[in-house]
């Protein structure tokens, strides 16, 4: 009776045994496949992401585009401000030039009629000095 009670005992050991492998068994299946699950939801969350990523970039490479475009077209409207405003400054110089060197030849003139030998001296010396500084260089 005593053999038979060790081996029930180790029968009822080793059944538990069994159970408790099996049990660990059907554990780690259960969490390999929620390992998988979960790296897949990692990987689809990853896809998902990627994919807002790639978005917000075309965006804002969108936006950049056009802001520059807009600072190019704001800078090209300035410089023909600018280039207008500097042709209606040297038309007015020389509006200005022509009307100031008018004005000597028609004093210089008025000068030489009123004293021609004055001026054929005053010219001969501008001459003379025009040469002595052309022929120094």
């Amino acid at each position: 009776m005593a053999r038979s009670t060790t081996q029930n005992s180790n029968n009822g050991a080793e059944s538990d045994i069994s159970d408790k492998a099996a049990q660990a068994k059907k554990n780690a299946a259960r969490t390999a496949q929620d390992v998988e699950e979960l790296a897949e939801l990692s990987y689809d969350e990853l896809q998902d992401q990627l994919e807002l990523v790639k978005a917000d970039l075309a965006e804002l490479t969108a936006a950049m585009k056009r802001a520059g475009q807009q600072t190019a077209r704001q800078a090209a409207r300035r410089a023909r401000r600018t280039g207008r405003r500097v042709v209606e400054t040297a038309s007015d110089g020389y509006d200005y030039a022509v009307d100031e060197v008018e004005d000597a030849l028609g004093t210089a003139e008025d000068f030489a009629k009123e004293r021609p030998a004055v001026a054929l001296g005053l010219a001969a010396g501008a001459g003379f000095l025009l040469a002595l500084v052309m022929s120094r260089r």
